[in-house]
């Protein structure tokens, strides 16, 4: 699009596009009149004010390069060198006015570090200014940040933001995503109508908010459709598709930690359709009313679902099962992984949302996320005391790491409060701190424990899950951490049995980014899904800040992961209008970021952590193959009917008996606008023999490749027992760049009816 043009004079940089007298036509009457236009920033041939070093016959303007003398933006040959930059400029807009036949009327006018405008034009318009005399540069304008916190630049949604040409729609625009949760703050300014996005008149960001706890001729209907008490619902919400907001716009304006300036959904532009499906007094969402917010967000023809609520562990049979009616209908659904609670203290194996048609998110940390690092060393600590995974406050400064320092409770007010009797000077002197979380603020508790003069202050969560604290205000010269639960409940039992003898040691920085949340749950799949790897991939769900309830706040878990992705699903359907729910799903994985690390912070993760990876949207709407699975296959698939799910075409593998080897049938299809070379190749595990057929081979546009993958687990080496193999095979374009990798993930188990290789034990 770019149109460079040499000139020497500047009378030839704007002389040559006003030859011939061109007139200005009616405005509006191309074809392209009624084409989105976005902005665009045109830079013309002659220099700027700071560029002007008098050859072009008018006195120099141009700071000295040695410095010798201060520029004057005052000075009278400044003033008479724009005057006449105003007047080419005005040239300049006759010109593209004749060319384009409608008067373009500037937004801005750029006279000091170059001659330019930015004005509203079509991508064609833009095509058709780049090509005029006198015009050096068309550039579409970049959208730009001013430092949102966080998730949504973390997983790369501002690539696809600032993708030429730039319009609302690469931020979500016409794509509905429905939010089935705990209802919406109707009013907060996440969900207003943002002009930058067309929203306005009969077009609303909004579009409605239901309460489905009753409905009438199949609409819900019920009295509450806002929230009331949890602030769940405006959280995912606006995660999803939340307004990109200033922390200087209108009240209540967000108040992101130092250096970040806004916040913002992952797609901005999206319109939001609420449906309340849960009961906010008692923390329970009924399987009635989520069927209602089911068939009314396919009856609103939505185009993604985010469902960051449990089930699914059956999902032939329950809530999935619905969804996958969802899916036909060209609906794609995101939903949550599930978190740890006192009823699911360990996450391995409990993975929620297993359908193989449902997008399930496991949550993990970003790049503003400081974790670290804790392990009891004494008394004799239990295992589950080692590797503690810690948050650190929003303000309070990071520790450096260190070995047995005592960690002692106030055992008169554990919670520390003020109200409840404070601590008494010198409680923790020179030692760390251990408080409980619940009845005031982050910061009182903190502030109390280091004039009590703590050295470390770690707080246990007092609810089931992880916590991420605004610690505004506190003392910003002793590091602050969170511990969540249940370690933390572990921890005060330890501490209370060894009051006067705990010490613990503390590694810092261990998690930044891309860590496992250590309350995600995980596979591996058992049951009728034992041959699906679930979840499917992974996206920030640590210390997430967005809107809540008359506000904005942080929260974690794979709730809030869960609309990263529902967000990202957005993103790639407007600009992919073509492009089908299974196939969004099918890009998202196979393009997903692939290493990162568990909750332990040092442990590479794995398909049962994460499923493909960290959902990456800086190659996602890139994506040069996709995979597709018809509705048909999805319920043949049905064990409890005789089906197999280990035959659905998925970007995953897995069998748990694959000896002495097992086969896989994969199809891919090519979404490049050209024919591309591919090349597979295997990474993973040692020992395990992979092969794919064919290795090699080329498609044109829309065509697609049938893969056949065998797998042959028996050649573990010792390090392998008792342990599933994981992998990827890996598609690459065979002229790079053309598009990004592709990968399938695989886990495999050389196990076959209780008959293991001799010196292996089976797995527990």
């Amino acid at each position: 699009m770019n149109h460079s043009v040499r000139v020497t004079l500047l009378a030839a940089a704007i002389g040559g596009c006003l030859a011939g007298g061109l007139a200005v036509h009616a405005a509006d009457t191309t074809a392209d009149a009624a084409a989105i236009r976005s902005t665009y920033l045109i830079t013309f041939a002659e220099p700027g004010v700071l560029d002007n070093d008098g050859s072009l016959g008018t006195a120099a303007t141009a700071p000295r390069s040695d410095g010798s003398l201060r520029f004057d933006a005052r000075s009278p040959e400044v003033t008479a060198y724009r005057g006449v930059l105003a007047q080419s400029r005005q040239q300049h807009l006759q010109a593209i006015a004749a060319r384009l036949g409608r008067t373009v009327m500037p937004s801005h006018e750029y006279e000091f570090t170059h001659s330019g405008i930015a004005a509203e034009l079509t991508a064609a318009e833009a095509a058709e200014v780049a090509r005029l005399p006198g015009v050096r540069e068309v550039e579409a304008e970049p959208f730009y940040e001013p430092g949102t916190y966080r998730g949504p630049t973390f997983i790369g949604a501002d690539t696809i933001w600032n993708t030429a040409p730039v319009t609302p729609v690469n931020r979500g625009k016409g794509v509905v995503i429905g939010v089935l949760d705990t209802g919406i703050d109707a009013d907060h300014p996440s969900f207003a109508d943002d002009a930058s996005c067309g929203f306005g008149g009969s077009d609303h960001k909004l579009l409605s908010y239901r309460d489905c706890s009753t409905t009438a001729s199949g609409v819900c209907n019920g009295p509450s459709p806002e929230i009331t008490l949890s602030s769940h619902g405006a959280h995912t919400a606006s995660t999803a598709g939340g307004n990109f907001l200033l922390s200087s716009g209108p009240a209540p304006a967000p108040a992101p930690p130092t250096g970040f300036t806004s916040i913002s959904g992952v797609a901005p532009c999206a319109s939001i359709r609420s449906y309340k499906v849960c009961n906010e007094s008692n923390g329970q969402c009924g399987g009635a009313d989520i069927v209602a917010g089911i068939n009314n967000a396919i009856s609103d023809a939505v185009g993604v679902i985010n469902f960051s609520i449990s089930g699914g562990t059956s999902p032939w049979n329950d809530n999935d099962r619905t969804f996958l009616n969802a899916v036909n209908a060209g609906i794609f659904v995101a939903a949550s992984a599930g978190n740890t609670s006192d009823g699911v203290p360990n996450p391995v194996g409990q993975v929620n949302h297993r359908g193989p048609w449902v997008m399930s998110v496991a949550a993990s940390t970003h790049d503003q996320i400081l974790a670290a690092q804790m392990s009891v060393d004494g008394p004799a600590p239990a295992d589950d005391l080692q590797g503690m995974v810690i948050i650190k406050g929003s303000t309070t400064p990071a520790g450096s790491a260190f070995t047995d320092l005592p960690l002692r409770t106030y055992a008169a007010n554990i919670e520390g409060c003020t109200a409840t009797g404070g601590i008494p000077a010198g409680q923790f002197a020179g030692v760390g701190a251990y408080i409980r979380r619940g009845n005031c603020s982050f910061t009182e508790k903190i502030t109390n424990a280091v004039n009590a003069g703590a050295s470390f202050v770690l707080i246990g969560n007092n609810e089931t899950g992880g916590i991420s604290m605004n610690t505004t205000g506190a003392p910003t010269t002793v590091p602050a951490y969170s511990i969540g639960s249940p370690a933390s409940d572990r921890l005060f039992a330890y501490v209370a049995a060894n009051p006067a003898a705990t010490t613990f040691s503390f590694t810092p920085n261990v998690g930044n980014p891309d860590m496992l949340g250590d309350f995600s749950l995980r596979g591996p799949t058992s049951g009728v899904t034992i041959g699906v790897t679930k979840p499917d991939i992974t996206a920030p769900g640590v210390n997430i800040y967005a809107a809540v309830n008359g506000g904005y706040g942080r929260m974690s878990g794979t709730s809030m992961s869960s609309p990263h992705v529902a967000g990202a699903a957005a993103l790639i359907r407007a600009v992919h209008p073509d492009w089908n729910p299974v196939e969004i799903k099918s890009a998202l994985q196979m393009t997903a970021k692939r290493t990162g690390r568990k909750d332990d912070g040092a442990t590479p993760w794995d398909p049962d952590d994460v499923g493909n990876g960290r959902v990456d949207l800086t190659v996602a709407a890139q994506a040069g193959l996709v995979m597709n699975e018809t509705y048909a296959n999805y319920l043949a698939a049905n064990p409890s009917t005789g089906g197999d799910p280990k035959t659905l075409n998925l970007p995953s593998m897995r069998n748990m008996a694959c000896a002495p080897s097992c086969t896989f049938t994969r199809t891919v299809s090519s979404k490049l606008a050209a024919s591309a070379a591919w090349n597979a190749s295997f990474e993973g595990a040692d020992g395990l023999s992979v092969t794919v057929s064919p290795a090699s081979f080329k498609l044109a546009p829309g065509a697609s490749q049938t893969l056949t993958i065998t797998v042959a687990p028996e050649d573990y080496g010792p390090s392998f027992a008792n342990r599933i193999g994981f992998g990827f095979v890996v598609l690459k374009t065979a002229t790079a760049g053309q598009a990004p990798d592709a990968a399938i993930s695989l886990a495999v188990r050389g196990a076959a009816n209780g008959i293991y290789r001799d010196g292996f034990d089976p797995l527990p």
